[in-house]
């Protein structure tokens, strides 16, 4: 879906026609919780999570003794859940592996050192089943999307028919589904879950696994030359990342195992912690040295590290906001700028601010409430602390295919299919045109063929639906990028002899019939997948209201699909609103997104453009139009991170921070809608509005 959107774009976007995200300055955080896990002698490794009733599950170890727990602590009371043990859930040993829940949240699976994965009831902690995996299990569990459960394990070393090295398989119910799929070292790294079920994870024996979900082995990658500790990230693309104690990075294809590069540590020392992708997919993560890093999908730097006194276990979450926190070695939990790296606060959890010692390292990873985006995250002090102020309240980024550690609030590890069955099939809008009003409609396509396109400037027939002032006589020229030669033109619809090919058409695709011999303008080209622009304008020089529309000729056609359409034109207000419709096709919804640009036109040249839009998006049912969102400025809300990670994945030119232009994500069913874009304040100008279909 990304082929095409080069540099080319943008020039295609000025004919239409670096992102900043801008942190919390002066942001502050306090401790709204700071719930003691234990005695003096409990630590905090795992990370917490959330249930969907808000419950927070947490495992803990006692420093000096073969003693663990799970607890589950109700952030409203700030105590253990009602129902559950003051102890919590109690096993033989530690437990180190961060809590995974069910779909339902009706269970929390949990491993522990003493050897065991436990099924426990999340209502009242008892416990359901358990199953001896291994000697020990340090390894998170992963939750399929059909309820089954995964986790590594270890045993004796080089020991590879004991099946007490490697990743089990277990139902719902604690029935094994395949046996022990087993390695020679121990399986510290916590399994990641494929849309297709392939099991990714790393081994103490220096190799990376892809399994398949009948238990078999897909591939392994043996290019690391030192243990796996780190769990897997999957990519929006399917690409797994994982660290190594080789002090690499490494992007693997999905398909074989093969190495699309690696990232080397500035010090070459090892990373423990788990990549977390940003929405525009870069990934961050932190290495034993106490650097840590972003790296862009290619494989380069996206900014120079940042340094921690200490090193970083704790794996980062990225916020919808463009904000990265995680924690370090050096009892610091920090906020950070995915732009820039610049940091937006920091919380200090050391008993001595000014002092660092041992046992107050933070290499719990950190997790963001869905409801009120309180941070929370555990200390090897033993403390789970709930952070919240200024500084927080956006939610994990719902843009980025893998966050956070084990991907989402409930640790499934498990990366979800994204529907593909919903399609951009038509664009339209009604406004002024010819005699020097602009009026250009773009369309990109992608796919592995050409498809046919039906494109139409309507004017005279206009007067059937009450517009007393139309285009009396449209044109309409296609040009590819626009630069070039015109690819197709028409004046008068039908003028070709092909009045019939284009009415079948129009009734195929839903658009009303226009009389024989009118005036108005249609063509319906085969294009190959790339951008294109069609301007409307009127050979007489006149000036009136014009409709242009877009239409997917062939939806079903597998060759191509429509990734974008846009519309620039004159916006003001009242009934001098621009108002775009669009209509999604097809059995699954659709990930959008929708902007109106009218300060950021002025990069391209763009002088009478539109200083403060108002972007409305509706959705029409039966003869009513339900507002869905409305934005006046894209950073305004909690999603520009989003936003701007998006814009990179679509192809969309930047918008500058704080900017006026609109923009906003939307996952929408098939049906129709419109965007609605006025002129705050009374002003008028151009605006361009854009739709793209998101990767």
């Amino acid at each position: 879906m990304k082929a095409g959107r080069g540099s080319s774009w943008l020039g295609w976007a000025a004919l239409l026609v670096g992102v900043v995200i801008g942190g919390a300055r002066g942001a502050e955080v306090t401790a709204v919780l700071t719930y003691t896990t234990g005695n003096s002698g409990a630590q905090v490794h795992s990370s917490p999570a959330i249930g969907p009733d808000g419950t927070i599950y947490i495992g803990v170890r006692h420093a000096t003794q073969a003693k663990g727990a799970l607890l589950a602590i109700d952030p409203r009371t700030q105590a253990m859940k009602a129902g559950w043990r003051p102890e919590g859930f109690v096993p033989k040993d530690w437990v180190d592996s961060s809590p995974a829940l069910s779909r339902d949240g009706a269970v929390v699976y949990c491993s522990s050192v003493d050897g065991f994965l436990y099924a426990i009831d999340a209502s009242n902690g008892r416990e359901i089943w358990s199953r001896r995996v291994g000697i020990s299990s340090y390894s998170s569990p992963a939750v399929g999307e059909d309820g089954s459960v995964y986790v590594g394990s270890g045993g004796v070393d080089k020991d590879s028919t004991s099946g007490d090295n490697g990743v089990h398989a277990f139902t719902p119910g604690g029935a094994e589904i395949w046996p022990t799929f087993k390695t020679e070292y121990r399986v510290n790294s916590s399994p990641a879950i494929a849309p297709d079920g392939t099991l990714y994870f790393g081994s103490f024996d220096g190799r990376i696994y892809a399994v398949n979900s009948n238990g078999t082995q897909k591939w392994v990658q043996t290019a690391p030359v030192s243990a796996i500790v780190s769990s897997p990230a999957i990519g929006a693309d399917g690409t797994v990342y994982v660290g190594s104690f080789d002090g690499y990075l490494y992007a693997l294809a999905p398909e074989d195992g093969r190495v699309k590069w690696r990232f080397a540590t500035d010090s070459g020392i090892w990373i423990e912690a788990s990549p977390a992708i940003g929405p525009d997919g870069a990934i961050y993560f932190g290495d034993g040295d106490g650097q840590f890093y972003a790296v862009k999908p290619d494989g380069t730097r996206k900014w120079e590290p940042i340094t921690a006194p200490r090193r970083i276990i704790s794996s980062a979450v990225v916020r919808s906001d463009g904000v990265i926190i995680f924690g370090a070695d050096d009892g610091l939990i920090r906020a950070v700028d995915a732009d820039n790296a610049r940091i937006v606060w920091t919380h200090n959890t050391r008993a001595r601010p000014a002092v660092i010692t041992e046992g107050e390292e933070i290499e719990s990873s950190p997790v963001i409430s869905p409801v009120d985006g309180t941070v929370y995250v555990g200390s090897m002090n033993g403390k789970l602390y709930g952070l919240a102020g200024s500084g927080t309240g956006a939610p994990v980024s719902g843009y980025s295919p893998w966050p956070m550690h084990r991907r989402d609030v409930q640790h499934t590890g498990r990366k979800p299919a994204q529907p593909d069955g919903g399609r951009l099939s038509n664009l339209s809008t009604r406004v002024q045109a010819g005699n020097g009003a602009t009026l250009i409609a773009g369309l990109a396509a992608a796919g592995t063929g050409p498809k046919p396109y039906l494109i139409r400037a309507v004017g005279p027939t206009l007067t059937s639906f009450g517009i007393s002032a139309p285009l009396r006589d449209p044109t309409l020229a296609i040009k590819r990028n626009d630069f070039g030669d015109v690819l197709f033109a028409n004046d008068n619809w039908g003028s070709e002899g092909d009045a019939a090919q284009l009415t079948a058409t129009a009734a195929r695709v839903g658009a009303f019939p226009l009389p024989a011999g009118s005036k108005d303008a249609v063509v319906l080209p085969t294009l190959a997948p790339g951008l294109y622009t069609a301007s409307v304008g009127s050979p007489e020089g006149d000036a009136g209201i014009a409709l242009v529309e877009a239409y997917d000729a062939d939806v079903g056609a597998p060759a191509g699909r429509l990734i974008n359409l846009s519309v620039r034109a004159q916006a003001g207000v009242g009934e001098s609103s621009l108002i775009v419709g669009f209509v999604i096709t097809g059995p699954d919804p659709l990930r959008v997104l929708t902007r109106a640009v009218g300060p950021g036109l002025a990069a391209f040249g763009v002088g009478n453009f539109l200083a403060r839009p108002t972007m409305t998006v509706r959705q029409k049912i039966s003869e009513e139009l339900r507002e869905l969102r409305t934005n006046a400025g894209w950073t305004a809300g909690l999603d520009s991170g989003d936003i701007a990670g998006a814009s990179v994945a679509a192809g969309a030119f930047s918008l500058a921070p704080g900017s006026a232009d609109c923009a906003a994500l939307l996952t929408l069913s098939p049906g129709s809608y419109t965007i609605q874009v006025s002129g705050a304040g009374g002003t008028t100008g151009e605006a361009l509005v854009e739709v793209y279909v998101l990767p």
